[in-house]
């Protein structure tokens, strides 16, 4: 598993979903926004986030023509890989062209994805979700089981039940939690359990 990414964003072509970056980026981490002047332009509440992470990120202005950003990105990509093979490399776009050069590195067991658009705002969206899960677990719980260990392992054991299997969640807690804890936390949780199923994806 590489200790660092790097992404190279299509900006013609995902505009500024790559924003959804900046918050889960690391120190090691570089975000390389490739743009010409076909790139779109970017609205003041995406500025507004943006502009939180200044230095997080690299431009490179490429020249315009058919398929341009793409061929120069990709020569970046190959530079990139010859100077830090054991990097990862993300290329952000729509674009499934990109997946012959992905299939091209990986044959050569360097690690590059493409990830789209939609696939950066599911996962901000999963991500917002499972935040709103947690919180609602703090509210129904008592203090000693709102430790980061014990929301994540109820949280878990939620999801892997439905609103229509509670019986099913309730052994599991007793037998994840112990009996008098599992029992004891179904307890505090029945009265909002159907709240919380609806923040839960299906």
């Amino acid at each position: 598993m590489a200790s660092r990414k790097v992404f190279l964003v299509d900006t013609e072509n995902v505009g500024t979903a790559w924003k959804e970056l900046l918050p889960e980026k690391s120190v090691k981490d570089l975000i390389i926004l490739f743009y010409t002047e076909h790139s779109p332009g970017i609205s003041y509440p995406d500025l507004n986030i943006i502009r939180q992470y200044p230095m997080s990120f690299d431009m490179i202005l490429c020249y315009p023509g058919k398929n341009g950003l793409d061929f120069q990105m990709v020569s970046y990509l190959g530079y990139l890989i010859k100077t830090a093979p054991k990097s990862e490399y993300i290329i952000v776009s729509n674009d499934t062209g990109f997946d012959s050069v992905v299939k091209f590195w990986t044959d050569r067991e360097v690690e590059v994805c493409r990830k789209s658009k939609s696939e950066l705002t599911a996962q901000k969206k999963q991500e917002s979700e499972d935040e709103d899960v947690k919180n609602m677990l703090k509210q129904a719980l008592p203090e000693t089981y709102r430790t980061e260990d014990y929301l994540e392992k109820i949280h878990q054991m939620i999801c892997n039940y439905s609103v229509k299997q509670l019986q099913g969640l309730y052994f599991a807690l007793q037998k994840e939690l112990g009996a008098e804890a599992g029992m004891e936390v179904y307890r505090l949780l029945k009265p909002q359990i159907k709240n919380i199923y609806k923040k839960i994806p299906k």
